[in-house]
């Protein structure tokens, strides 16, 4: 059975654009504000939660929970680019997606907006060990989901970009470069200068630096919908794995 549907490869792609935006606005309400010097983990990922609303922090989670979950959803119709010429390594990926979609939205990114409403709370109490609370929230349950989240994202990132670098997608070679790297890294260097200038740009550098990874899948599922291939091309892909042409050189 072919899986090259460019029309339900489309659709997928498109949900997780959509995806994507809404994350990216999730993390700009959870990193637009201030950073306020501290200390730790805490200090180093919270930093401006005081400077945060309980609307941003709410409405932040929210929206990352529902854009990561598109996300996942997006990740199989990159499956589906590859699964025929590759079927091993496409196998993996879409294990990779299904984890995903388990570990992130709430494991990530609705647990964030809790410790840090719990930390913006615990500072307005006064509460004199709210950095330690905080880094003890991050480490016990942040920390280990992002961990395993990276474990599971690693593998994704390396084998799509090596599928479409050898020409087992209907895509030219050079749709590997939309990748989550391409996105993000640009997107944390803009968001450091921009909170390095000074006060007036620093809750908007943080605001980018906070959506770096939204960044980063944006660039994925938009670079490959507005270079989706013809549906011609996508029939000449599939009599080449139909005539046994094309080999899976990922394993």
């Amino acid at each position: 059975m072919i899986n090259l549907d460019r029309d339900r490869i489309r659709k997928l792609l498109t949900v997780g654009l959509v995806g994507s935006v809404l994350c990216g606005i999730g993390d700009l309400l959870l990193g637009y504000g201030a950073n306020v010097p501290m200390e730790g983990l805490a200090g180093a990922l919270m930093g401006n939660a005081q400077n945060l609303t309980d609307a941003q922090l709410i409405a932040g989670g929210l929206l990352g929970l529902v854009g990561i979950l598109l996300e996942g959803f997006g990740f199989f119709g990159i499956c589906r680019l590859m699964v025929d010429a590759a079927p091993g390594p496409a196998r993996l990926y879409r294990i990779g997606a299904i984890l995903y979609i388990w570990l992130a939205p709430i494991g990530c990114h609705m647990n964030v907006g809790v410790i840090n409403m719990a930390f913006k709370y615990l500072l307005e109490a006064g509460f004199e060990g709210a950095i330690d609370v905080a880094n003890t929230m991050l480490v016990a349950f942040y920390v280990p989901i992002f961990v395993l989240l990276a474990i599971v994202w690693m593998p994704m990132l390396v084998i799509a970009f090596r599928a479409f670098g050898r020409g087992l997608t209907p895509y030219p070679i050079r749709a590997k470069w939309f990748n989550l790297v391409c996105g993000a890294v640009p997107a944390l260097v803009v968001g450091g200068v921009l909170s390095a200038v000074g006060p007036g740009t620093e809750a908007l550098g943080s605001a980018i630096a906070t959506m770096s990874l939204s960044f980063g899948n944006a660039l994925t599922f938009g670079g490959l919908l507005a270079t989706m291939p013809t549906e011609k091309r996508f029939q000449e892909f599939r009599e080449r794995i139909g005539g046994g042409n094309v080999e899976d050189r990922l394993v």
